[in-house]
């Protein structure tokens, strides 16, 4: 542990009484506590022995502290507007702001810890609109909401005895290693109204989605057609869909696209965690109970564009796109 100590408003006030006494530096420094040096340096930078103010050397001293500080990374104010823009326009969390950084080299060095710091502190900038407002936290990704586990509470899911498990599923499809294993799964808006049939590619996070006005399986299925036929065929090799009996027409999809198909164990929505958490990602758009009719296709591609172009940790802060399609992100 270091012995050195700042001077104290009260050691500057001995030292003044010191020197009014006509004492040496070397008594002085004793009664303070500190050595012969740090009298002489703290008497001779404020006025000398004649000139010396206890009160006028705090203040100098408390004026030299706050120069000697480093300004506020988030002081900056193109910083401040990019972290803005990421966080409201691309739903960005301050991690995936702060890897994607320092993937692209960039001279911008922010930790996410800074981020949140900035939010606490002063909304990063942005007045609040009233007292106890949230302001820009509330943009953030996670909020704190409990996640319902599905199969708990008297659900009728789709039975596929003659299906394929998962557990045969190729090596290449559970280690990520290769492009094509597709998992599938809807996400429903309002009751009775229209939804989105989500397909997400394990290796890349890729997301194709599209929306169908009710949810059955020949609109699911004609649905899936539809997204993959976007997709150069040696980058479809297997699906692994939801139990939901929307999946219903499994045959004819393997039929058609001469793939193989596996289901999950019942209740088991882990084992699609590729797919869960990317409809997680999209219930950020759509909280439960949005009437998807009101939805235009380009609000859809939108979204499937912002999150397809978001870093992802797991990907070294490359976003799927760039995984996937080889395609190149620059922000800034």
């Amino acid at each position: 542990m270091s012995l050195y100590k700042h001077l104290t408003l009260k050691d500057r006030e001995i030292i003044l009484v010191g020197l009014k006494l006509n004492q040496s530096y070397q008594k002085i420094s004793v009664q303070v506590g500190c050595s012969k040096s740090t009298i002489s340096r703290e008497v001779q930078r404020n006025g000398g022995r004649d000139g010396y103010s206890a009160a006028q050397s705090q203040d100098a001293y408390q004026q030299r502290r706050l120069k000697s500080r480093r300004s506020r990374i988030l002081s900056d104010s193109d910083i401040r507007e990019f972290v803005i823009k990421c966080i409201v326009n691309y739903h960005w969390s301050p991690e995936q702001i702060s890897g994607r950084l320092s993937h692209e080299n960039s001279d911008w060095n922010i930790s996410y810890n800074t981020i949140y710091r900035g939010i606490e502190h002063d909304n990063l900038g942005i007045p609040l609109k009233n007292h106890g407002a949230r302001g820009i936290a509330r943009k953030l990704r996670h909020r704190g909401k409990t996640r319902k586990v599905k199969g708990t509470v008297n659900e009728r899911r789709g039975r596929f005895n003659d299906a394929a498990s998962i557990h045969e599923r190729p090596l290449s499809a559970e280690n990520r290693s290769r492009f094509g294993h597709w998992e599938g799964d809807t996400v429903r808006g309002k009751t009775g109204h229209s939804a989105l049939v989500t397909l997400v590619d394990r290796k890349s996070r890729f997301l194709l989605s599209q929306r169908v006005p009710k949810v059955n399986s020949q609109f699911v299925y004609q649905a899936i057609l539809n997204l993959l036929a976007e997709v150069t065929p040696k980058r479809i090799k297997t699906l692994t869909p939801d139990r939901g009996t929307e999946f219903a027409q499994y045959h004819e999809l393997m039929n058609e696209l001469d793939i193989s198909v596996y289901f999950p164990d019942p209740h088991s929505p882990q084992q699609r965690g590729t797919n869960e958490n990317t409809n997680g990602l999209i219930r950020e758009y759509f909280p439960k109970g949005t009437d998807l009719d009101s939805l235009s296709d380009i609000d859809i591609i939108k979204f499937v564009d912002e999150l397809n172009n978001r870093p992802r940790k797991v990907l070294g802060w490359k976003s799927p796109a760039e995984v996937f399609l080889g395609q190149s992100l620059h922000l800034i």
